[in-house]
């Protein structure tokens, strides 16, 4: 009994591990992301630039890891039904740098400068820049980060002044010229404190002529030096004017960005999206940079809005916004966090669901039921997912561990001869063993 225990032992050590060497991650959670954030080396990017200080410098570090923001969406699934392809998306920020910066070469065009005047040719704090790369930059060689709709078009309109600070009427301007560009997404990178009428005149156009319009929840980029930075509470603007889709920030865990949260201007989000250590392209060449924000994470939305419009070019710009929330994954817990909204905006579910309120009155060039079932939707990973990931592989382990155990001893007695058929032989075989 001993001799036969210690040949079960020995065999069990190399049959365990080679259970365990067939299946791959079985105990890893589903969507886990290694590393969390992206590479602390690149150096950050910021919303404006300080009075008196020279355009932000352009960084002469890469990462060639994937960002973890598009695996944390799972953007790579995405462009499997849609890259943007025919869409314009609208910048309203601080300009951007597209002749310089491969990642936006044929992905930008300069729109108007409402400030200064003229044509948008560059972009001394970067932000735009860095906002543009998200939206539609596409990858370059040795790189794997690339924009949310890499085959979609931006138009950069700057409302801000060279240190990228704007006001109420400068944005309303921006707007203005946003929607005059026939962009259908309008992502509005900027918060302001306060909504004048013209504000609230140029986002109920934008609104009336289909557009989505897309705006961060929060002030808190502008803080140090703008007009936001003397309200202590309230709302911003334009995320809580009506129609506005506001974004809030998340990080690699999808929980909210608490930075500044507890004080300072904002407005409740509708949505949320990766918003902390985000990487992306910046002003100057073809460095890297870091980000973070509300305004980061509405460039995420307003690139899935892209995806959608391209998948679905008979969407109204009303009906793309209730679709990115009605297929955006809800926070954690029974009630959703007032910091992250309803729900993070979900690229591949916004594709490939079907929304019954939205196919009783489909416009005739939004696609069939049976193309928007294309790909399944994509849940988020779950604890009840992760148990059932690591119980299966469990379960395998158990089954070739058993078959092992059995199988390699008799083969090892027989000396690896095949035995004889019928059961009273293989009993025989026994008896002589």
């Amino acid at each position: 009994m001993r001799s036969s225990r210690s040949s079960v032992s020995r065999t069990l050590g190399p049959a365990v591990l080679t259970a365990l060497l067939l299946i791959p991650n079985a105990a890893s959670p589903a969507g886990a992301v290694p590393g969390d954030e992206d590479s602390p080396s690149l150096p950050g990017i910021r919303a404006t630039v300080a009075d008196g200080r020279p355009c932000t410098a352009k960084s002469a570090k890469k990462s060639a890891r994937t960002p973890w923001a598009q695996s944390f969406l799972g953007i790579d699934r995405a462009w499997e039904l849609s890259r943007g392809a025919g869409v314009e998306v609208a910048v309203v920020s601080t300009g951007a740098d597209a002749s310089r910066v491969p990642a936006l070469d044929g992905r930008v065009t300069g729109g108007r400068d409402v400030v200064a005047g003229g044509t948008v040719r560059d972009d001394c704090a970067g932000y735009g820049t860095f906002l543009a790369g998200l939206v539609a930059g596409k990858r370059q060689e040795g790189l794997a980060a690339a924009g949310v709709a890499p085959e979609a078009r931006v138009i950069a309109v700057r409302a801000t002044d060279k240190e990228g600070l704007t006001t109420p009427e400068a944005l309303a301007d921006g707007i203005r010229a946003a929607t005059a560009s026939g962009a259908r997404i309008i992502h509005v990178a900027l918060a302001v404190p306060s909504a004048p009428r013209k504000l609230k005149d140029a986002v109920a156009a934008a609104l009336k002529a289909g557009a989505v319009v897309v705006a961060p929840a929060s002030a808190r980029e502008w803080e140090s030096g703008s007009g936001a930075s003397r309200a202590e509470s309230g709302p911003v603007y334009p995320a809580a004017l009506p129609g506005v889709l506001a974004v809030s920030s998340v990080g690699p865990g999808g929980e909210p960005d608490t930075q500044g949260a507890e004080q300072g201007p904002r407005t409740r989000p509708r949505l949320s999206a990766p918003g902390v250590s985000v990487t992306g392209p910046g002003p100057g060449g073809g460095g890297q940079f870091t980000g973070g924000g509300d305004a980061v994470a509405g460039a995420f939305v307003a690139g899935t809005a892209a995806l959608v419009l391209s998948y679905h070019p008979g969407l109204s710009g009303e009906q793309i916004a209730h679709r990115l929330e009605a297929t955006a994954y809800g926070a954690v817990g029974d009630a959703p966090d007032p910091g992250v909204g309803p729900g993070i905006v979900d690229p591949v579910r916004a594709l490939s669901a079907v929304l019954p309120e939205e196919h009783a009155s489909s416009p005739s060039g939004t696609r069939t039921a049976s193309a928007a079932h294309a790909v399944p939707p994509l849940d988020p990973p779950t604890a009840r997912d992760h148990a059932l990931a690591v119980a299966g592989g469990a379960v395998a382990v158990t089954l070739l561990v058993a078959f092992l155990a059995v199988v390699l001893p008799r083969g090892r007695r027989r000396g690896w001869r095949a035995g004889t058929a019928g059961g009273p032989a293989g009993g025989a075989t026994s008896s002589a063993d």
